[in-house]
């Protein structure tokens, strides 16, 4: 993957991750899919970072 491939996939989660959050504070109904839009960004980035750690560590 390229530099620009990877900011597009980082707006995508910063959107998603956005969107979650304003749709939990502002929603009455429907919490569990902006919560799901909130969390899956977050899951994404942990693994991610885990990774990159686990790789620098074996290097």
């Amino acid at each position: 993957m390229d530099m620009e491939s990877l900011v597009f996939w980082g707006f995508i989660l910063l959107a998603m991750f956005l969107i979650g959050l304003v749709g939990l504070i502002f929603s009455k109904e429907n919490k569990k899919f902006f919560l799901t839009l909130l969390l899956i960004p977050i899951i994404i980035v942990v693994i991610g970072f885990g990774t990159c750690v686990v790789i620098m560590s074996n290097l």
